[in-house]
């Protein structure tokens, strides 16, 4: 998206983005009170310690981490319910738009992969929405302990269902093209050239009114850094 803003084909014209992150359980079927460390799961999912290794080096994360400056990801983290913390960045969405709802979900990553924290830490949440969404502390508790959100979050789960989506990362693109993987930058500025090429840019999303996203909200677009 930054290379689309600073070097549009249009002097003048980039194209603008919104963005929705639409919640996914990695283990849909766990309690609501589970919790492991990520080495566990990881290595009972894949079969074994060789089943698991053999899966990192296909996927090279550590390395492509590295790439962007992520000197080291926590495998000892602990794994646990992430419904509350879906909930939050909807919520944040919804009442602070997208820019903001992409900071805590920054943030969020970094608490949690690189720090180690649970994500299911009603404190740990609160204290991510006050630094990086202009939510106060004490607000935010409020909203993880309601509950809010929950039937949003189901809504949402039960398209991706529908659409065959059953691993992540996957990305949606104005509503119609689907990458699947964790897809390198010059495969985005590929597509969103060809996008801005053709102009024919529908500019719809699929989930904002499962996840109660205004239109309005959507209209704001989200903030790139230049």
């Amino acid at each position: 998206m930054q290379t689309m803003t600073q070097k549009p084909m249009t002097p003048g014209k980039p194209l603008r983005f919104s963005v929705i992150r639409v919640p996914f359980f990695l283990e849909p079927d766990y309690p609501q009170d589970f919790e492991e460390t990520n080495r566990v799961r990881l290595t009972r999912k894949w079969g074994g310690e060789a089943g698991w290794n053999a899966q990192k080096a296909r996927h090279g994360l550590k390395e492509r981490g590295e790439e962007v400056g992520i000197e080291r990801f926590d495998l000892d983290r602990i794994a646990s319910n992430t419904m509350a913390s879906h909930r939050l960045v909807q919520w944040i969405t919804r009442t602070k738009g997208p820019t903001a709802s992409e900071a805590l979900y920054d943030l969020l990553n970094q608490r949690h992969f690189v720090e180690g924290r649970k994500l299911n830490d009603p404190e740990m949440l609160a204290d991510a929405a006050e630094q990086s969404a202009g939510v106060s502390r004490e607000e935010a508790l409020d909203f993880i302990q309601s509950g809010e959100g929950e039937d949003k979050i189901a809504a949402a789960t039960r398209m991706l269902r529908q659409m065959g989506v059953h691993s992540i990362p996957t990305f949606i693109v104005d509503g119609r093209y689907q990458v699947s993987g964790a897809a390198r930058s010059d495969e985005f500025v590929r597509l969103f050239r060809d996008l801005e090429r053709s102009r024919d840019i529908k500019g719809t999303t699929l989930f904002a009114e499962a996840l109660g996203v205004p239109e309005e909200v959507l209209d704001q677009g989200i903030e790139i850094a230049v």
